[in-house]
């Protein structure tokens, strides 16, 4: 099952085929029952008031006059898409290939200064401790159909030490249209309504066709390419979560995000933490998560170190349905999508 999210597209799409692509299935209310095998990549050049998005300094000119402080005030949390509740099993999965657990990124220091560790409230869906708040996690801004939404996000360490995880419906509506949201933008640790670390402009979107074209909910996970930011690297001064595959579904995960709905206001880190469990067609889901509209795309961390303020990306904040928070589960699919855009400069 899908939704459409009302929105009027922005960009252009480019689609290329992985070696392992196959024919998705039927779209329409059948897709969770009848999961596709499908691995192929959607990509996009990001945009500026709809104009492609090729060069740091143009980006950043455009992109930081747009995003004043009043505007990124007034962004909305952006809608998530209309999920289903699944049970906690495997017989749902879809055909994949799931390989080897593995570690693929590490997680990475920044080079550079930050800002000093942080506490934040939020709550614990098992058990409570006191959090920091991780310049890895960040809050993304974009607009579409004029108006101005906001998601979250997470630096991914890689080789261009450029990249940030999201949802995929924070860069694509999921309705077959060939274009994508305008004026993305990450603020890592934005914090009580500032961004710490500046504002980084999206220079790239590599996300599956099996979104981007069907909505399909355990595809529903993006990654995006940085401009630099004064000639530094987003991972160099802000440090990477690293990235995991084919991990158990059933581990202790920290989720971190911007939840912008009452009690929230999106305007610091939150977070929610307990054990994960498999969910339905290659998804996984946290029991009993406050976090709402606002947090998508913030991650799903395994080996959480609340010391060194990251751990690995293990999925991403997709939708709620009866309290339940799901998220796509990572697997050989996914690592075929960062291997895809981990060189891009």
């Amino acid at each position: 099952m899908r939704r459409k999210l009302g929105f009027v597209p922005v960009g252009v799409m480019l689609v290329a085929t992985l070696a392992v692509a196959q024919t998705p299935a039927a779209a329409g209310a059948a897709a969770a029952d009848a999961p596709s095998a499908s691995a192929t990549v959607a990509e996009a050049r990001a945009t500026i008031h709809g104009r492609p998005s090729t060069e740091a300094d143009t980006a950043a000119s455009a992109g930081n006059a747009y995003w004043t402080p009043e505007r990124m005030r007034a962004a909305r949390p952006a809608p998530m898409p209309d999920g289903v509740d699944t049970f906690d099993g495997e017989a749902a999965d879809r055909p994949g290939r799931i390989g080897a657990a593995r570690d693929v990124a590490n997680p990475a220091a920044p080079r550079s200064s930050t800002a000093g560790v942080r506490a934040f409230a939020g709550g614990a869906s098992q058990g409570t401790q006191s959090v920091n708040a991780s310049p890895g996690v960040g809050r993304v801004f974009f607009t579409h159909n004029d108006e101005d939404f906001f998601c979250s996000g997470a630096t991914i360490n890689n080789p261009q030490a450029n990249m940030v995880s999201t949802a995929g419906h924070c860069v694509h509506p999921g309705d077959g249209g060939s274009v994508w949201f305008d004026n993305w933008a990450y603020a890592p640790e934005f914090t009580d309504g500032v961004a710490l670390h500046g504002l980084w402009f999206a220079k790239e979107f590599t996300s599956v066709q099996g979104w981007v074209d069907w909505g399909y909910l355990w595809w529903d996970f993006a990654f995006v390419t940085m401009h630099p930011r004064n000639g530094d690297r987003l991972v160099h001064v802000t440090g990477g979560q690293g990235l995991s595959v084919n991990k158990s579904k059933t581990l202790t995960a920290m989720l971190l995000g911007y939840p912008g709905e009452a009690p929230y206001d999106g305007q610091s880190q939150y977070y929610a933490q307990g054990g994960i469990k498999a969910a339905g067609a290659q998804r996984v889901k946290l029991k009993d998560c406050p976090l709402n509209h606002g947090s998508s795309g913030g991650p799903f961390l395994r080996a959480w170190d609340n010391d060194l303020r990251f751990g690995y990306v293990n999925s991403v904040m997709s939708y709620k349905y009866s309290g339940n928070m799901y998220g796509p589960y990572f697997d050989d699919d996914v690592l075929d999508i960062y291997n895809v855009a981990k060189n891009k400069q």
